[in-house]
C-alpha cells in the first residue's frame, strides 16, 4: 500500500504496522531456472494483527534481485523460470507468511485484499547437483500472488480487465469509491461450499464478479473482502472500516464508540474544526468547478460527435458525419448527391453519397459502415459512378474514393487496420484509379490535423490518391523507423532509411491514432553528439514520447 494509506489510518487513530511481499526483478531471459532471492520484509507483531490490507497491484520492477540466495547451490530452494525475463518472489513471501494468516483469520481477523490478476510462473524446488537443476516439486500452481491464504484455493481467479461496474445490488455502500475504479480479474467460487459463503459486491457488464465478500465458516471465524484498483484507497478503507466492517466485526473495534464522539464538534479541537471548514469550503469549490468541466465536457462531445458517428455508424448518419468532417478538414465544396435530386424532384439511379468539388477532378466519394471487412461490392462500388458521370457532365477529370467503416462493432484500435482490403481490391483500386480510405484512418487525419495546426493543403491531395490510401500529409517526408528506446534517458533510436535529419529540424512520430511532432534538440551517433544524421545511420534523440508509445517499427517523418 502506499504511504498514504498508512498516514491517513494512523491520523484515525489505528495502530499500523507495514510490511512487503517483495518486489519483483528482471533477470536475463533465458530457458533455465534462477534461485527465488526475497526482498520482502513483514512486521515482527504480524501474529498479533487483526485486520490486513493487501494491494496485489504491482507495477514496480528491479533491474536485478536484491539479496542472496537462501541456501547453498547443494540443498533444496526454490527456483524461477527465466522464459520472460523477469522473476516475481512474492509467492515466497506468501508461502512463508500463510500459516499466521490463515489463524488470523480463524480467530476473526479481517482481509480486505484490492484484487490483480493471478499470475502463474513456472516454480521449482530442489537444488543443483553436479551443475543441473535436480527437480524435487513443481511449485507452480501451488504459490502463486494469490496464496497467502489457504482459504482463497476455493476461489477462481480469472483474467479480465475493464472499468464498467456495476454497484446497484451491492448490501456495501462502495458505488462513491468505485466510480473510477478498474479491475483485472473476475472472481467465483469453485465448489458449492465457497459458493454459500460468497457474496458478490460488484459485477463487470456481463455480470461476472469482480469484488466480493467471503463469509466465517466452519471454525473460521473471520471475514475477507476482495475489492477492484480503487483510485482513492485511503478514503475507502477509512469509511470501510468504520461503517460496515464495525457492525459486522464489533469485535475487533472496542473503542469504536468512544473514537466517533471525540470527533464530534463539542469535542474536536479547534484548529482541527477550521482545518474541515477549509476542506468542506475546498470540496463545494471542486464540486462547482468539476460540474462546470462536466458539462463543457458534454458540450465538446456534442460539438465533435461526428467524429464517434464516423466510427460508429453506417447509412445517411455516416455520410453527414464523413461530409462534416471534411468540412472541418478545410474542402469547401462538398455536395450530398441524394439531398441535391431531393430538392430537384427528381428521380434516376443511385449514384454517388457525396462528391467534392474543389477543383479538378472531382470526386466521388461512396461511404459503407459494416460489420465485417469489405466484400469487392462494398469497396468497388464507386467505380460504377464514375464513366455515367462522365457522360453525363461530358468531361473526363473524375476520381472515385471509397471510404469504408469496417468492424464498426469493434473499437477501432482492437480492428484489422493493416490487411483491411484484399489484394483483388487494391489491385482493381489502382488500376480503375480510385482511392480506399478507412473512416478508422479519416478519423486520425482529422485528429492529427486539430493536433498538429496543419494548413488545409497540406492535406488536400490525399484523398485524391489510388489505391489504400495513407493519411502522410504532403508536407512530411518519410525518415525511419524506431529501433529502440532509452527509457533512462528518454531517448529513442531511429534508424534512418530515407533522407537526412540535423539539429534543430522537426520530426513526426506516427502513433496508433495521431501523428506526434517534437523538435530535435539532441542528435547522437554511437553516444556521440554530431548536428547531422543520413540514411543507413542508427541516431539517437531525446523524444517526449513515453514507453509505451516509443514502440519498436513506429514510423518516423521530417516535418516541413
Amino acid at each position: 500500500m502506499n504511504s498514504d494509506v498508512e498516514i491517513r489510518l494512523k491520523d484515525s487513530g489505528y495502530s499500523v504496522s507495514t510490511g512487503s511481499f517483495g518486489i519483483p526483478y528482471k533477470v536475463p531471459v533465458a530457458d533455465g531456472y534462477q534461485p527465488v532471492i526475497t526482498n520482502g520484509n513483514m512486521p515482527g507483531d504480524l501474529a498479533e494483527q487483526e485486520i490486513i490490507i493487501i494491494n496485489l497491484l504491482q507495477d514496480d520492477i528491479l533491474d536485478k534481485p536484491k539479496g542472496e540466495k537462501a541456501t547453498s547451490k547443494g540443498e533444496n530452494d526454490w527456483w524461477a523460470s527465466c522464459r520472460y525475463g523477469q522473476i516475481d518472489p512474492r509467492p515466497r513471501r506468501m508461502a512463508w507468511v500463510q500459516k499466521a494468516f490463515d489463524r488470523i483469520l480463524k480467530h476473526g481477523g479481517v482481509f480486505i485484499i484490492f484484487a490483480d490478476d493471478k499470475e502463474i510462473q513456472k516454480l521449482m524446488y530442489g537444488h543443483i547437483y553436479l551443475g543441473a537443476l535436480q527437480e524435487q516439486e513443481d511449485l507452480s500452481h501451488k504459490y502463486h500472488n494469490w496464496c497467502f491464504l489457504s482459504d482463497l484455493y476455493y476461489l477462481e481467479v480469472k483474467s479480465a480487465q475493464g472499468r464498467e461496474i456495476v454497484t446497484e445490488n451491492s448490501p456495501i455502500s462502495v458505488k462513491d469509491y468505485i466510480k473510477d475504479a478498474f479491475y483485472r480479474c473476475t472472481l467465483n467460487p469453485i465448489d458449492q461450499s465457497a459458493k454459500e459463503r460468497f457474496l458478490s459486491l460488484a459485477e463487470n457488464k456481463y455480470g461476472e464478479s469482480i469484488s466480493c465478500a467471503i463469509f466465517p465458516h466452519d471454525d473460521i471465524k473471520g471475514y475477507i473482502f476482495i475489492f477492484p484498483q480503487i483510485t482513492d484507497i485511503s478514503s475507502f478503507i477509512i469509511s470501510f472500516l468504520d461503517e460496515p466492517l464495525s457492525v459486522l466485526s464489533p469485535h475487533l473495534f472496542p473503542y469504536s464508540e468512544k473514537a466517533k464522539w471525540l470527533r464530534y464538534p463539542e469535542y474536536e479541537i479547534n484548529s482541527v474544526i477550521e482545518l474541515k471548514k477549509r476542506i468542506s469550503e475546498l470540496q463545494e469549490k471542486t464540486k462547482v468547478e468539476v460540474a462546470e468541466l462536466e458539462k463543457e465536457c458534454v458540450e465538446e462531445r456534442q460539438k465533435f460527435g461526428y467524429l464517434h458517428d464516423l466510427l460508429s455508424s453506417s447509412s445517411n448518419p455516416l455520410v453527414i458525419a464523413v461530409k462534416t468532417t471534411l468540412e472541418s478538414l478545410g474542402f469547401s465544396s462538398i455536395i450530398d448527391a441524394d439531398e441535391v435530386l431531393k430538392k430537384s424532384g427528381g428521380s434516376g439511379p443511385k449514384r454517388e453519397d457525396l462528391r467534392i468539388c474543389d477543383g479538378s477532378p472531382i470526386l466521388l466519394i461512396e461511404i459503407k459502415g459494416i460489420s465485417g471487412l469489405p466484400r469487392d461490392d462494398d469497396a468497388l462500388q464507386v467505380s460504377k459512378y464514375m464513366i455515367p458521370r462522365m457522360k453525363e457532365w461530358g468531361r473526363t477529370d473524375i476520381q472515385g474514393l471509397s471510404i469504408i467503416n469496417h468492424q464498426k462493432n469493434l473499437p477501432p484500435l482492437e480492428r484489422e487496420n493493416k490487411l483491411v482490403f484484399r489484394d483483388d481490391i487494391l489491385a482493381n483500386a489502382s488500376e480503375q484509379g480510385f482511392g480506399l480510405l478507412t473512416a478508422w484512418d479519416l478519423f486520425r487525419l482529422a485528429r492529427s490535423y486539430k493536433k498538429n495546426n496543419w494548413k488545409h493543403d497540406y492535406i488536400k491531395e490525399i484523398l485524391y490518391k489510388k489505391g489504400r490510401i495513407e493519411i502522410i500529409p504532403s508536407h512530411y517526408t518519410y525518415l525511419g523507423v524506431i529501433r529502440d528506446y532509452a527509457e533512462r534517458v528518454n531517448a529513442v533510436g531511429i534508424e534512418i532509411e530515407a533522407n537526412e535529419i540535423k539539429l534543430g529540424d522537426q520530426i513526426a512520430f506516427e502513433l496508433p491514432i495521431e501523428f506526434e511532432e517534437q523538435n530535435v534538440e539532441s542528435l547522437q551517433i554511437d553516444r556521440k553528439p554530431c548536428n547531422l544524421a543520413k540514411a543507413g545511420m542508427l541516431v539517437g534523440i531525446k523524444t517526449h514520447l513515453t514507453k509505451e508509445q516509443a514502440k519498436k517499427g513506429v514510423r518516423v517523418f521530417k516535418v516541413g
